[in-house]
């Protein structure tokens, strides 16, 4: 499997709560990432008033692909978030290193974090 075993769920696989990308989700640092960029992405074309197809064409990124990381069928790659930040001209990677997500072998006050959500400085 292509990425390995580490992608072997899907980003959307990890709601435990609600509907994606507004859910409460496992404690998976990833899966947290890729909600929040969907929650960012959404967000920012619904603001401009931007459709996936006009944001495929003003960014380069392939509608289909920009479709499965609103809906968290896929990883989101590092070129496919730099395309569509330049293009809506707004940040849609989080500031995650601050979230504190347990540890994989600590012990988790809550293994679920809501709406990806930063719990907190890290430890």
């Amino acid at each position: 499997m292509p990425g390995g075993t580490r992608r072997a769920k899907r980003p959307n696989e990890f709601v435990v709560g609600g509907e994606w990308p507004h859910a409460v989700m496992q404690a998976h640092r990833g899966a947290l990432v890729a909600q929040a960029i969907a929650r960012r992405l959404s967000e920012a074309m619904a603001d401009q008033g931007v459709s996936a197809n006009a944001l495929a064409r003003k960014s380069g990124v392939n509608r289909q692909v920009i479709a499965n990381v609103l809906n968290g069928t896929v990883w989101p790659d590092m070129l496919t978030v730099v395309d569509l930040e330049g293009a809506l001209g707004v940040m849609l990677w989080p500031e995650h290193v601050q979230w504190h997500i347990p540890a994989p072998g600590e012990a988790p006050g809550n293994s679920t974090v809501d709406c990806g959500q930063p719990t907190g400085p890290a430890q």
